[in-house]
Protein backbone atom coordinates (compact mmCIF):
# COMPACT_ATOMS: atom_id res chain seq x y z
CA UNK A 1 0.00 0.00 0.00
CA UNK A 2 1.25 3.45 -0.85
CA UNK A 3 1.95 5.82 2.06
CA UNK A 4 0.00 9.12 2.07
CA UNK A 5 1.84 12.33 1.23
CA UNK A 6 3.46 14.09 4.20
CA UNK A 7 1.33 17.23 3.82
CA UNK A 8 -1.82 15.17 4.42
CA UNK A 9 -0.55 13.77 7.73
CA UNK A 10 -0.71 15.24 11.20
CA UNK A 11 0.03 13.97 14.68
CA UNK A 12 -2.75 13.03 17.06
CA UNK A 13 -2.53 15.48 20.00
CA UNK A 14 -3.28 12.70 22.49
CA UNK A 15 -1.04 9.79 21.43
CA UNK A 16 1.31 11.53 18.93
CA UNK A 17 0.76 8.89 16.24
CA UNK A 18 0.39 9.80 12.55
CA UNK A 19 -3.17 10.37 11.36
CA UNK A 20 -4.75 11.98 8.31
CA UNK A 21 -5.86 15.62 8.49
CA UNK A 22 -9.52 14.77 7.92
CA UNK A 23 -9.87 12.00 10.50
CA UNK A 24 -12.46 12.54 13.27
CA UNK A 25 -11.44 9.53 15.37
CA UNK A 26 -7.84 8.50 16.02
CA UNK A 27 -7.36 4.88 14.94
CA UNK A 28 -4.58 4.36 17.50
CA UNK A 29 -5.89 5.69 20.82
CA UNK A 30 -9.58 6.31 20.06
CA UNK A 31 -9.49 10.06 20.78
CA UNK A 32 -12.34 11.94 19.15
CA UNK A 33 -12.36 15.43 17.64
CA UNK A 34 -14.92 17.54 19.50
CA UNK A 35 -16.33 20.73 18.00
CA UNK A 36 -17.73 23.09 20.63
CA UNK A 37 -18.62 22.33 24.24
CA UNK A 38 -19.90 19.01 25.51
CA UNK A 39 -23.31 18.75 27.18
CA UNK A 40 -21.63 18.57 30.57
CA UNK A 41 -19.71 21.81 29.97
CA UNK A 42 -22.86 23.61 28.79
CA UNK A 43 -24.88 22.44 31.79
CA UNK A 44 -22.08 23.36 34.20
CA UNK A 45 -21.70 26.85 32.75
CA UNK A 46 -25.44 27.46 32.70
CA UNK A 47 -25.89 26.16 36.24
CA UNK A 48 -23.04 28.21 37.66
CA UNK A 49 -24.35 31.34 35.97
CA UNK A 50 -27.84 30.61 37.24
CA UNK A 51 -26.52 30.36 40.81
CA UNK A 52 -23.83 33.05 40.79
CA UNK A 53 -25.80 35.98 39.35
CA UNK A 54 -28.74 35.81 41.81
CA UNK A 55 -26.35 35.22 44.70
CA UNK A 56 -24.46 38.40 43.90
CA UNK A 57 -27.70 40.31 43.30
CA UNK A 58 -29.07 39.35 46.74
CA UNK A 59 -26.03 41.00 48.30
CA UNK A 60 -27.07 44.29 46.70
CA UNK A 61 -30.88 44.02 46.61
CA UNK A 62 -33.42 42.17 48.74
CA UNK A 63 -35.02 39.10 47.16
CA UNK A 64 -37.57 40.31 44.62
CA UNK A 65 -38.61 39.82 41.00
CA UNK A 66 -35.17 41.11 40.05
CA UNK A 67 -33.63 37.96 41.50
CA UNK A 68 -35.46 35.94 38.84
CA UNK A 69 -34.32 38.34 36.15
CA UNK A 70 -30.73 37.98 37.35
CA UNK A 71 -31.16 34.18 37.36
CA UNK A 72 -32.21 34.17 33.71
CA UNK A 73 -29.43 36.60 32.77
CA UNK A 74 -26.89 34.46 34.64
CA UNK A 75 -28.07 31.30 32.90
CA UNK A 76 -27.73 32.96 29.49
CA UNK A 77 -24.34 34.38 30.44
CA UNK A 78 -23.08 30.98 31.59
CA UNK A 79 -24.34 29.39 28.38
CA UNK A 80 -22.48 31.93 26.25
CA UNK A 81 -19.31 31.65 28.35
CA UNK A 82 -19.32 27.87 27.90
CA UNK A 83 -19.67 28.27 24.13
CA UNK A 84 -16.98 30.92 23.84
CA UNK A 85 -14.55 29.06 26.11
CA UNK A 86 -14.91 25.73 24.31
CA UNK A 87 -15.72 27.17 20.89
CA UNK A 88 -12.91 25.61 18.86
CA UNK A 89 -12.21 22.04 17.96
CA UNK A 90 -10.19 19.86 20.31
CA UNK A 91 -9.36 16.23 20.82
CA UNK A 92 -10.93 14.39 23.77
CA UNK A 93 -10.18 10.87 24.93
CA UNK A 94 -13.20 8.63 24.83
CA UNK A 95 -14.46 7.65 28.25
Amino acid sequence: MQQPAMETLTLCPVCRQKTRLTVELCPHCGAERQFGPTKREVLTGTGLGMLAAPSISTLLLPVSIWTGVFMVAGALGGFFVAHSRHGGDRWLKRA
